[in-house]
């Protein structure tokens, strides 16, 4: 049994998730854990021998097929079948993080294989349910409102290397391919396009954000960029723009959370020439530290 301090560290390291039995049937188990692991801010791989698409991401029929491997391998699948998927996973690349039996499905034999293996197991517990009670929602300062105001404007979104890759293959392009197609160079740096709205190309009025899942790391870090984190002015400025800013927190804090938060989910940059000037910070250059906690690491974009 693995205790909470060891599966938080797992699911904070884990960037990308396999959902063996994937399907956005509404209404089942399956279709709410996958929409919660998606807004939690997971990369997700859906396998499924038939289906071709579920969430609007491209689905494989076996792990086999899949273009990485991923950090967790979850089966939505009787018990009967989850050796054979543990077997499976042995021919991966890489193995996982975490080999992890929904609520209700118990193997022990595909607990064994992956023991063997060295891959921690978990059975018989919702993934959804359990990230929830392990990051519980504590952020004081930011709660994305999906107003789009970040996504407008042009030569605002940096595509820096890891961003490259993810995109590229969301789209099943080669890097050159999606540089040509979909950025352009300003200032020497690699941006997204814009579309003659002035928003990002792949923002939608109806549906917000089309590569939420792969969105590059500025994106991600919004608005903790480092302008705002070093900066009252710029922050202030920042809070009267975004709603999702709470006009109760003052500079300090939302500096300390928002440094925590880029830290977690591993958005601090450190190649200024290819990546995001606003990911590069340090941690001396932010305000002195306030008395109240600052913030714990939990995926709010």
């Amino acid at each position: 049994m693995l205790f909470d301090d060891r599966l938080r560290d797992l699911l904070s390291a884990a960037q990308s998730i396999a959902i063996v039995g994937a399907k956005d049937r509404p209404g089942s188990p399956v279709e709410h854990v996958g929409r919660y692991l998606l807004e939690a801010g997971y990369r997700i791989f859906p396998v499924h021998p038939v289906r071709r698409e579920v969430w609007g991401l491209p689905a494989f029929r076996s792990l086999g097929e899949l273009p990485a491997s991923p950090d967790v391998v979850c089966l939505f699948r009787a018990p009967q079948y989850c050796p054979e998927h543990a077997r499976e996973v042995l021919t991966l690349t890489r193995l996982p993080l975490l080999f992890w039996m929904q609520e209700g499905i118990r193997s022990p034999e595909a607990g064994q294989i992956m023991a063997d293996a060295g891959v921690p197991v978990v059975e018989d517990m919702c993934m959804e349910t359990v990230h929830r009670r392990l990051f519980p929602s504590s952020s004081r300062c930011f709660s994305c409102r999906r107003c789009g105001h970040c996504c407008s404007g042009r030569g605002g979104i940096v595509v820096g290397p890891r961003d490259l890759l993810r995109l590229a293959d969301f789209f099943r392009m080669s890097a050159e391919e999606f540089l040509e197609r979909h950025t352009e160079n300003m200032r020497g740096k690699t941006m997204l396009k814009t579309g003659q709205d002035g928003f990002c190309a792949f923002f939608s009025s109806d549906s917000g954000c089309t590569v939420h899942v792969v969105r590059p790391d500025v994106c991600r870090a919004w608005p903790y960029f480092r302008g705002n984190l070093v900066d009252h002015v710029s922050y202030a400025l920042a809070r009267e723009d975004c709603p999702g800013i709470s006009s109760n927190c003052v500079h300090p804090v939302f500096a300390r959370e928002g440094f925590a938060y880029l830290n977690a989910h591993k958005l601090l940059a450190r190649d200024s020439a290819r990546e995001g000037h606003a990911l590069v910070v340090h941690e001396d250059e932010l305000p002195p530290a306030p008395e109240a906690p600052a913030y714990t690491g939990e995926y709010s974009a």
